[in-house]
């Protein structure tokens, strides 16, 4: 039971092969199966496919970061999250990624939208939590506006913002996005 206490102790909750490699530190590949495989065997570890691995209780966000290494979670799940959109997207976790892709495990949706790479790459409104980023709803508003120009906000107005940071931050972006961000920004209550 030592290395599921090593995997607790860690703080983590989802995790890929590499992961336990470095928290168990194992070097040895085939012991390193054979202790995931009795963790799995003893219902201690769970396997979602895509070579990931979580405790029974882990959080969706933590494991959705580990799908794509070059991605952060992003516009719906952040704009419910702070209130900006009322619809309901609770089974479905959106991330910005170098590749557009849609996963399906354990009753929730991981939905990945391409971002150009600079956009991406640039870590200017993204909170690092250790576990994962996230970007801020500022951040969230740019990279949703980027990818969709004519998105409906539900909420959005200059008293729930940094309207300073939604400035900045729609340098990153190309000028129609930046333009669409001043006009969104004049038109606010």
């Amino acid at each position: 039971m030592k290395y599921i206490s090593k995997i607790i102790d860690s703080g983590i909750s989802a995790f890929k092969s590499s992961d336990l490699e470095m928290i168990l530190d194992i070097k040895n590949k085939s012991t390193l199966k054979s202790i995931i495989q009795r963790l799995k065997k003893d219902g201690l570890i769970i396997y979602h496919g895509h070579s990931l691995w979580s405790l029974k209780k882990y959080d969706p966000r933590e494991l959705a970061s580990k799908i794509r290494k070059k991605s952060y979670i992003w516009l719906e799940t952040v704009l419910q999250m702070e209130g900006i959109i009322f619809q309901d997207y609770e089974n479905t976790i959106t991330l910005v990624s170098n590749n557009s892709l849609d996963i399906s495990m354990d009753d929730k949706v991981y939905s990945f939208s391409k971002i150009k790479n600079a956009i991406l790459s640039n870590p200017f409104g993204i909170i690092t939590t250790g576990k994962y980023m996230i970007s801020t709803k500022e951040r969230a508003i740019c990279d949703r506006i980027y990818l969709t120009p004519t998105y409906h906000f539900d909420n959005i107005n200059k008293n729930t913002l940094d309207i300073s940071l939604l400035e900045k931050l729609s340098t990153i972006y190309n000028k129609s996005t930046n333009l669409l961000i001043k006009k969104l920004l004049h038109d606010m209550k």
